[in-house]
């Protein structure tokens, strides 16, 4: 079985292996593509894989789980915005993928990351046009006679071949100078996630069709 580490140990691995300041900075951006991956991870499971647990939650509370579905991917896509944003924005430095190559010394690892980086940037490009134009600000509507202008495509495929382009550019840093990649995209849930939640709705929603039954005579 293979020995799970903990973030501070990650960290320990990152900076004693990578030059300058180039570990702690692979470091922050491993913590948000890890987080990223859990959301993305509970995301599927509600809402993507289960016919029988999206009848689940449209029995128990449909309002609000339409609500927390709308929520968690407009979290979702800002997350992919911010993890491939502009190295500087408003004055001020980001955290994004796009800045691991100004930290590489050696030319060629420091090119390929670069390339990887910008591909990723391409993929998130669906999430960019959302950020600017429905999430962080609002466009005005089409007025009379104006052709509308609609947003690009986002679909869960879109955010798949993001997170590949993401896993990918980070995988490379990985590889070089720890020796092995991130399974980012087989992270497991912390005990009291998705499946705690589902199985206390099944249970509630069991226990009120059976009030119900008794109400009803049944």
């Amino acid at each position: 079985m293979a020995k799970t580490h903990t973030a501070e140990e990650v960290r320990a691995q990152c900076v004693a292996a990578m030059p300058d300041s180039l570990g702690e900075l692979y470091f922050a951006l491993w913590n948000q593509l890890a987080w990223l991956h859990l959301k993305w991870n509970d995301f599927r499971a509600l809402f993507a894989e289960s016919q029988e647990t999206i009848d689940l939650l449209n029995e128990a509370a449909p309002d609000f789980f339409g609500n927390l579905q709308r929520m968690m991917w407009e979290d979702l896509l800002l997350h992919l915005y911010r993890l491939t944003d502009s190295v500087r924005v408003a004055g001020k430095d980001t955290l994004t993928v796009r800045r691991i190559s100004e930290l590489i010394p050696d030319q060629q690892l420091k090119d390929q990351v670069a390339s990887e980086a910008e591909n990723a940037r391409d993929k998130t490009q669906f999430a960019r046009d959302w950020r600017n134009r429905r999430l962080a600000h609002r466009e005005l509507p089409p007025l009379a006679g104006e052709t509308p202008n609609p947003l690009a495509l986002a679909s869960r495929q879109h955010v798949e071949d993001a997170l590949a382009a993401l896993r990918q550019t980070m995988n490379t840093m990985a590889e070089h100078y720890l020796g092995a990649a991130v399974g980012y995209e087989h992270l497991i849930e912390a005990l009291g996630g998705v499946a705690s939640l589902l199985s206390c709705l099944k249970m509630g929603v069991e226990a009120r069709r059976a009030k119900l039954d008794r109400l009803r005579g049944t």
